[in-house]
């Protein structure tokens, strides 16, 4: 009989622990709750950086064929674009000039008729800036169809200055113009005279036909130049 009151100890010790135990249970799940929830700011911040990806990555459709644009690849027109409030709308509106498949000549950032013109090649994923505040006024194609001829205008004080870029398609890249004789003409690179007509003559060789920078301004005889571009 004494050992009655033991027993009701031990028992009272066994609840005591069951109910410490349970208690800390409920704790540890609250704080995984705690910890799990995301905090009022963070949607936001997410919905933000998606819709910046969104802006980022947009999709070209040009003659029927649809091209990834993103500003990695093309980092002057997409911030050219960006400007705007709806970016993706803006770059549709472009005028592309086709050159050859997945090439054309884009226009962009206008200023009473003087525009920035544009490369680009989609194959590629590369784009060269040929000319800025300026109007294209003819393009020419080689014999081998490599090359591409663009003549630019600007005017000064009423007179118009013109410049030749002469394009390879296969690198995107502008091709140094050498002298193919003997003449003190300057390269027609840099709005110095006017031009009045390109043509390529071989696979090697194009003429200028342009005013003579080393003349009078009170003379129009125009001058015929050679000019080796490859």
């Amino acid at each position: 009989m004494r050992e009655l009151p033991m027993i009701e100890k031990n028992v009272w010790w066994i609840v005591f622990l069951l109910l410490l135990m349970v208690g800390c249970s409920s704790n540890a799940e609250a704080e995984d709750s705690l910890n799990n929830k995301p905090f009022e700011g963070d949607a936001p911040l997410i919905e933000e950086a998606e819709a910046e990806n969104s802006s980022d990555n947009m999709q070209l459709t040009l003659d029927g064929s649809s091209y990834p644009f993103t500003a990695k690849d093309y980092p002057i027109l997409s911030q050219y674009v960006h400007n705007f409030d709806q970016p993706d709308q803006k770059l549709q509106e472009l005028p592309f000039s086709k050159i050859a498949e997945n090439q054309y000549l884009v226009e962009f950032a206008c200023h009473e008729q003087r525009c920035s013109h544009l490369m680009i090649d989609f194959e590629q994923k590369h784009s060269f800036l040929m000319s800025d505040l300026s109007k294209l006024v003819s393009s020419h194609v080689s014999p081998d169809e490599r090359y591409v001829a663009y003549l630019f205008e600007r005017t000064y004080e009423e007179q118009a200055k013109h410049q030749l870029v002469v394009m390879d398609r296969e690198t995107l890249e502008p091709i140094d113009l050498e002298a193919g004789e003997d003449h003190l003409l300057p390269k027609p690179n840099q709005y110095q005279y006017t031009i009045h007509s390109v043509t390529f003559m071989d696979e090697e060789q194009l003429q200028i036909t342009s005013s003579d920078p080393m003349a009078g301004s009170e003379t129009e005889d125009s001058v015929q130049t050679h000019w080796i571009y490859k």
